[in-house]
């Protein structure tokens, strides 16, 4: 038997002890938005304690803030995946999966370099690209797991008609493959409110969130949007309404 084994082993639960503790962080003097000065312990990703300042032990490692401002990360709510970092590329935009691939990956890496660590990616389905994009997008946001919470959201072009038939079952097949959240713009379907209703049926079939697009130019529209989409209980995005920069100012606030 060798001297080492007749030592005292730790036992399992002072080894997961002992791991935490390398795990936690202590942020000290940190300024939060009312003004105060805290100290703030964290481990294991959450928030273990807010105290005055100088009022918590440090377990692991320590940081002095010395008054910085404290805030949670960003979220980035809207952005194109697709078509991202391609607004000085000559010649027609490449749909080919690697390239999509590589723009939404460098943008989610830009963007986190920001802070954001929390983004909503826009991708078109539908026309002659298909579900492409869309794959394309899913598989940076597993190749970005642990670093980014990258959403798409799968935004089809016509839902309506005969036109629309196709886009309806896309869309369906989008959340299918793992799209979180349903998307769009009426704006540009022959029938708008038969497109809300497509897509709320939709969002409403698989318990996802909805985004959709619109300019808001009309505020009853927009109420009517709105009246729609209000029962959704996962939530809905609307925007960028910037149509509501048109009507005059009363009208626009009561929208």
């Amino acid at each position: 038997m060798s001297a080492d084994s007749k030592q005292p082993q730790p036992s399992p639960e002072d080894r997961a002890a002992a791991t935490a503790d390398a795990a936690s962080l202590l942020l000290c003097n940190a300024r939060l938005t009312d003004g105060r000065t805290v100290d703030v312990r964290l481990g294991g990703g959450r928030i273990e304690a807010v105290g005055t300042a100088g009022s918590l032990a440090a377990v692991g490692a320590r940081v002095d803030l010395a008054g910085y401002l404290l805030l949670p990360a960003p979220a980035e709510p809207h952005a194109h995946a697709d078509t991202a970092l391609t607004a000085d590329s000559p010649g027609p935009v490449s749909y080919a999966p690697e390239d999509v691939q590589r723009r939404a990956t460098e943008a989610a890496l830009f963007q986190l370099g920001h802070g954001a660590t929390a983004q909503r990616a826009q991708v078109r389905i539908g026309d002659v690209h298909g579900l492409g994009p869309l794959e394309a997008v899913l598989q940076a946001r597993r190749s970005l797991r642990g670093l980014v919470d990258l959403t798409a959201v799968a935004v089809p072009r016509l839902l309506t008609g005969a036109a629309g038939a196709d886009g309806l079952a896309m869309l369906r097949d989008a959340v299918k493959m793992g799209a979180g959240v349903v998307g769009g713009c009426p704006d540009l379907d022959p029938d708008p409110t038969g497109y809300v209703e497509a897509v709320l049926e939709v969002a409403a079939e698989h318990g996802c969130p909805v985004d959709l697009h619109t300019d808001g130019e009309d505020p009853a529209r927009l109420a009517r949007l709105a009246a729609m989409a209000g029962g959704l209980r996962p939530g809905v995005t609307i925007g960028p309404c910037a149509g509501l920069g048109r009507p005059a100012p009363d009208a626009a606030r009561r929208a």
